[in-house]
């Protein structure tokens, strides 16, 4: 079975840069595959995502060496399997705020004996005949902790046997200490309890990440699994500069 370049990279204790992809469509995976990010993330919660188009876009990830990785909308057995049965080498569950939460998640990523996902699908077929053997070993279970809840119990989630990861969401996060969409130093000192649960653990810890600035940020601070940015942003950005360059020209 083929290497995930994004565990590969936390197992290195090197950041996983991964490119986010929102917008549902495969020409937009096909036409950015290319880029040197080790992973591509497809929003399957917040993002436009039907699964016929997850079918045509996770191969084409595949084949140019990124992992795709697809962020379910629930914590569903039935949505984590048909997102690996698509070809996804990783999966973001959401909204993970306790142990049993994340014990559900990670089981059903991986087949017996550590998980309890079922068996089928020819899509694995990509991946090599031994997909099933090794499997366990390079499909990444990635939890979020998004509430103060999560973050309170962020080391007993941490000790759930098979997860790879997990990750921040910082809106959310936000939004459960009653700040709206801001940010303040309770905020950040939550940031700070999760990286340290994930240090004691040994446990990588990511964030989605506002920029490129925040991206290196939190590098250093240790989190190794970092989306860091968007397609919807990037255009906007770059449109944004390609207007201006015009305007001030006229």
């Amino acid at each position: 079975m083929r290497t995930n370049r994004v565990l590969a990279r936390m197992r290195a204790d090197e950041p996983a840069l991964v490119g986010w992809l929102c917008s549902g469509s495969p020409f937009m995976a096909e036409g950015l595959r290319a880029l040197d990010f080790d992973g591509w993330l497809l929003d399957a919660q917040h993002g436009y995502w039907s699964y016929d188009a997850l079918l045509n876009a996770l191969p084409l990830i595949a084949e140019a060496g990124p992992a795709p990785l697809v962020r379910v909308a629930d914590n569903d057995f039935g949505l984590i399997g048909r997102a690996l049965d698509a070809g996804a080498l990783g999966i973001v569950v959401p909204m993970v705020n306790c142990a049993e939460d994340a014990r559900r998640a990670v089981e059903a990523c991986l087949y017996p004996p550590e998980g309890n996902r079922s068996s089928g699908g020819l899509r694995r077929e990509r991946y090599g005949a031994d997909y099933v053997e090794a499997a366990n070993r390079e499909i990444m279970a990635i939890c979020m902790i998004e509430t103060r809840e999560a973050v309170e119990r962020a080391d007993e989630i941490m000790a759930t046997p098979g997860l790879s990861c997990v990750m921040i969401g910082p809106g959310d996060l936000a939004m459960s200490l009653g700040l709206g969409l801001g940010r303040s130093p309770e905020h950040e000192a939550c940031i700070a309890r999760v990286v340290e649960a994930g240090r004691r653990r040994g446990v990588p810890v990511g964030m989605a990440c506002a920029d490129a600035e925040d991206c290196v940020r939190r590098a250093e601070q240790g989190m190794r699994f970092l989306p860091c940015g968007n397609e919807i942003g990037w255009a906007r950005q770059a449109a944004a500069l390609h207007l201006s360059t015009v305007r001030s020209r006229l």
